[in-house]
């Protein structure tokens, strides 16, 4: 009889957002039994002296299931390599995981099959039957305030994953320090000209960024810049959000913060001007503008240009650096 299991529907929407940015499903063939197939679900991280959290805790979130190995010196992997735990574990990933993950696991599992349909090789049946008798709720049977916890979790996990939090070059700036803009990313592959589904769905439940090509054709990016849009994110996905991203947020934060300004504030430019408008680029960043400044630059360019300058009736209406 399958041992009925109670996982934590949370940590499982953050295992399966984890497993969409790392994770894979595959039949793996064997150098010592020639035309056999082996279903393997395997998920590696890169790591240090020890293993790494995520890792720890996916495997948690999946009850125990599969194992934590260190084949390469710098890199960890959790995998299952037992045909009943394979399935248990996408049994409770499934419910949350991506269509292309499905249709990954869905063709790995038909080689596998195949084999013993063909009889090829002679199934094990006892070796086959899950172990554990996992019920999901549907998605049509949770609230709204439920499907959307649990996709934050998702989100929270395919950041663990994939996500990025660091600071990029801006433009080089007169009169002071280059400036560095704070970012969010998180890329993957899909098909040619078409972002991946799991980046249009990051970048709904974050609300926040836009998604744009990066690197090969078929390579896209989510992207959100600027303070507001990091505290957004971190909003919707902190409290799931592992302790190495959410410590990589922060120590960008904070670098960004240090950096000496010299646009001001957000009210005044730096020669002390209040701002007179604001205008929104396509990239969701702001740009302010100052009537006077622009003045005193027209004024230089006009006295570069050897033309004279104008007469000013009202003595106010001079500007001086």
């Amino acid at each position: 009889m399958p041992t009925p299991v109670r996982a934590d529907p949370v940590e499982l929407a953050w295992a399966a957002g984890f497993f969409d940015g790392e994770g894979s499903t595959f039949a793996r063939s064997e150098a010592t039994r020639p035309g056999y197939r082996r279903l393997n679900v395997a998920v590696p991280q890169l790591g240090g002296p020890v293993v790494p959290d995520v890792l720890v805790r996916f495997q948690r979130a999946l009850r125990g299931l599969g194992s934590i190995g260190n084949p390469d010196r710098d890199v960890y992997q959790w995998r299952t390599t037992d045909y009943s735990q394979s399935r248990d574990a996408l049994a409770l990933l499934w419910p949350r995981l991506s269509a292309i993950k499905r249709r990954q696991a869905r063709a790995a599992i038909a080689l596998v099959d195949a084999q013993y349909a063909s009889g090829r090789y002679r199934a094990r049946p006892w070796r086959r039957k899950p172990r554990l008798l996992i019920t999901n709720p549907r998605r049509r049977d949770l609230t709204a305030s439920d499907n959307e916890r649990l996709d934050r979790a998702w989100a929270a996990g395919f950041l663990d994953a994939e996500g990025c939090f660091g600071l990029v070059r801006g433009r080089a700036r007169v009169g002071g320090p280059r400036w560095y803009r704070i970012r969010a990313s998180a890329s993957q592959h899909g098909k040619v000209g078409v972002p991946a589904a799991v980046l249009v769905r990051l970048h709904r439940i974050l609300g926040v960024g836009r998604i744009e090509r990066h690197g090969e054709i078929d390579d896209f990016k989510w992207v959100a810049e600027g303070l507001p849009a990091i505290e957004r994110v971190l909003a919707v996905v902190g409290p799931w959000l592992g302790s190495v991203k959410s410590e990589q947020a922060v120590d960008s934060m904070r670098a960004y913060a240090s950096q000496t300004r010299l646009k001001g504030d957000e009210d005044r430019c730096k020669r002390g001007h209040l701002y007179d408008r604001r205008v929104t680029l396509k990239t969701d960043r702001t740009r302010a503008y100052c009537k006077a400044c622009a003045r005193l630059l027209a004024r230089r360019q006009r006295a570069a240009l050897g033309i004279t300058p104008r007469a000013f009736r009202d003595i106010s209406r001079r500007y001086t650096e």
